[in-house]
C-alpha cells in the first residue's frame, strides 16, 4: 500500500490543509477535525486505497484504515502545518449538534490520546500483578522501575487529561497539564486523602484526593477555557503572554478545587453507585441490554466517549472494572462472525481479508472486520450483540472482572488475570464459536468475483 498517495488523498478530500484544525489518529483510525464538514468528499474517500469506513463526531471525521491507520497518519502529519494560537479555531463551521452529541466528542477526544498510556500503564500493572503469584523478589530495582510504569499512567492520569482536554478546547495545553499537576501535587493529595474540609481565602472547600481520576479534569476544564477567554479579553495585548496564564491559573484553580473538582467526585462516586448497582442487583437484565449495545458502540465511534470513561472511573474507584470485560465478549464476537464470512464466501479477496480481519478482532482490533468485512455482509451483525448479551450476562453472574485498561481481546491477556480468568476464557470461547455458528447459519448475500472485476 502507498501510505503517502492514500495520506495526500484524505488531505485532498478532506477539503485540504486549510480545512484541518486538527488530527490524531487510535489504532484503526486517522481522526480530522474540520473547519467545514460540507468541502469533504465523502464519494471520494471510499475510493482510497486501504480505506475501510469513516464517521463523523460533530466536527471530527474519522476514517478507518484498519492496521494501516498509524502509517497514513503518519504520512500526513508530515504534509500539514495546523496554525496555533488563539485564532487557529476562529472560523470554524459548527453545525448544530445535539447537546449529548457534543458532550460524546468533547470526552472521546480528550481521552483519545492518552490511550496509549493507560494501555502501557494497565499492561505492565497486570504482568507484575502475575508475577506476584510467582513471589519474585518486589524490592529489586528492576521491579520497581516496571512497578512505576505501572503506576505512574493512573496515578498521574490528571496531568496527562488535562493536557489532551485543554488541547481539545483549544486552551494552551500546558495550561492544562499544570491544573492537572496541581490537582495531583503531593501536599493536596495527603490534605484530601484525609478528607474533611478547609479553607481558601475564607472559602469552604472540601478535601478530595484526585489522584487517578478522571471526571474533576473533564468537567473542570471547561471553567479554564472561560477563564482564559476572559484573561485573554481583559489583559492589555503588550502583557497578555504575561498576564493571560497568571490569571487563568490563579482564577481557575480555586473554582476548581471549591467547586468544581468536588462536584465532579460527587458525580464519580454516583456514577460508580449507578454501575455497581446495575453490575450486582441487575446483573443478568444488565449483561443483556449492555451486552447487545456494546459492540455497536464502535460502529458509532462513540465507544471512546462512553465506555472508557465508565471502565476508568471503575478502576480509580476500586482497583477493578467489570464493565471492559463485557466489550471483550463483543470483540471477540466480530473474529467469531469474520471467520463465519470467511468460511462462507466463494470470493477469494473476501476470504483473505475476512481471516485476517477475524484474526485482528481476536487480539481486540475490530473496525476492519467490522467495516471491511461484516458491515458489507449485513447480516452476521445480529450476531455481535446476541453473543454478547449472553456472554454479558454470564459475566456479570459470576463476577468476572479486569485489573487494568488493555486491548479489548486476547492482546489484553493479563488484565484478565485472577480468581475469575478461567470463566472469562470460557466466555470468550463460547462467543467466538457462537458468532460463527450463528453467521454460517444466517447467511449472507455474497460477492462473486466476476462482478468486482
Amino acid at each position: 500500500m502507498d501510505y503517502k498517495k492514500a495520506a495526500s488523498e484524505v488531505l485532498e478530500n478532506v477539503g485540504g490543509e486549510e480545512n484541518i484544525v486538527s488530527i490524531m489518529s487510535c489504532f484503526t483510525r486517522v481522526r480530522i477535525e474540520l473547519r467545514d464538514v460540507d468541502k469533504v468528499k465523502e464519494a471520494e474517500m471510499k475510493k482510497i486505497e486501504g480505506f475501510q469506513g469513516l464517521n463523523w463526531s460533530a466536527n471530527t471525521i474519522q476514517i478507518i484504515f484498519g492496521g494501516h491507520c498509524n502509517d497514513v497518519y503518519d504520512e500526513l502529519e508530515k504534509m500539514i502545518h495546523i496554525r496555533g494560537g488563539k485564532d487557529s479555531a476562529k472560523d470554524v463551521i459548527i453545525k448544530k449538534q445535539p447537546a449529548g452529541a457534543i458532550v460524546i466528542d468533547y470526552i472521546a477526544n480528550s481521552i483519545q490520546p492518552i490511550v496509549p498510556i493507560l494501555i502501557a500503564s494497565g499492561f505492565l500493572q497486570s504482568l507484575l500483578a502475575m508475577l506476584n503469584y510467582l513471589n519474585v523478589d518486589t524490592t529489586t530495582y528492576t521491579y520497581q522501575a516496571l512497578n512505576a510504569i505501572g503506576q505512574a499512567g493512573y496515578y498521574f492520569l490528571p496531568v496527562f487529561l488535562g493536557f489532551a482536554s485543554a488541547k481539545k478546547l483549544r486552551v494552551n495545553s500546558y495550561l492544562g497539564a499544570l491544573v492537572g499537576a496541581v490537582m495531583v501535587y503531593p501536599a493536596l493529595i495527603e490534605l484530601g486523602s484525609a478528607g474533611g474540609t478547609a479553607s481558601f481565602l475564607g472559602l469552604p472547600v472540601t478535601l478530595v484526593s484526585y489522584a487517578s481520576s478522571i471526571t474533576p479534569v473533564l468537567i473542570s476544564m471547561p471553567v479554564v477555557m472561560l477563564i482564559n477567554k476572559l484573561a485573554k479579553k481583559i489583559s492589555p495585548k503588550v502583557l497578555s503572554s504575561l498576564l493571560v496564564p497568571i490569571i487563568t491559573m490563579i482564577l481557575s484553580v480555586p473554582v476548581i478545587l471549591i467547586v468544581t473538582g468536588p462536584i465532579a467526585t460527587w458525580i464519580g462516586n454516583g456514577l460508580c453507585g449507578i454501575i455497581e448497582f446495575v453490575f450486582t442487583k441487575l446483573s443478568i437484565v444488565g449483561g443483556i441490554i449492555i451486552g447487545a449495545i456494546a459492540p455497536y458502540l464502535v460502529m458509532t465511534g462513540v465507544h471512546n466517549g462512553i465506555a472508557l470513561p465508565i471502565t476508568l472511573t471503575e478502576l480509580a474507584s476500586q482497583g477493578f472494572s467489570y464493565f471492559f470485560p463485557l466489550l471483550a465478549y463483543g470483540n471477540i464476537a466480530i473474529g467469531g462472525a469474520a471467520l463465519g464470512v470467511w468460511y462462507k464466501t466463494k470470493n477469494s479477496r473476501i476470504k483473505t481479508t475476512s481471516m485476517s480481519a477475524s484474526l485482528m478482532a481476536v487480539v481486540g482490533i475490530t473496525e476492519p472486520a467490522l467495516f471491511g468485512v461484516l458491515l458489507p455482509a449485513k447480516r452476521p451483525l445480529v450476531a455481535l450483540g446476541i453473543m454478547d448479551a449472553i456472554c454479558s450476562a454470564f459475566s456479570l453472574m459470576f463476577g468476572v472482572k479486569c485489573t487494568a485498561l488493555s486491548l479489548c481481546g486476547l492482546g489484553g491477556l493479563p488484565a484478565f488475570f485472577g480468581d475469575t480468568f478461567v470463566i472469562w476464557c470460557i466466555l470468550m470461547v463460547a462467543s467466538f464459536i457462537g458468532a460463527f455458528l450463528i453467521t454460517i447459519t444466517v447467511g449472507f448475500h455474497d460477492i462473486p468475483e466476476e462482478q468486482e472485476a
